[in-house]
């Protein structure tokens, strides 16, 4: 094999396994996300793994685990239109 083999090979690879994972239903992923935390993995793997692995408190969309700031959002927020210049 050459070497443009080995990189499409890993490419696509690569590509099927985040596929994978976004597609895979949440209790699975957090199935596996636990089971591959074990591995010994670097520290951002495994705090992508571990962030994977708990369960979130809402939709899992990552918006419901964010504080809101519902002061500023009660604030009126001001636009500001700029002309342009002439020419």
């Amino acid at each position: 094999m050459t070497a443009q083999h080995l990189i499409v090979f890993f490419v696509v690879l690569a590509c099927s396994v985040y596929a994978l994972w976004v597609l895979m239903p949440t209790a699975a992923r957090r199935f596996l996300a636990r089971r591959l935390v074990r591995l010994p993995l670097g520290a951002a793997w495994k705090a992508r793994l571990q962030q994977a692995a708990t369960t979130s408190s809402g939709c899992d969309c990552s918006g419901c685990d964010k504080v809101v700031d519902l002061q500023r959002k009660a604030r009126p927020h001001v636009v500001h239109f700029h002309a342009r210049p002439k020419d």
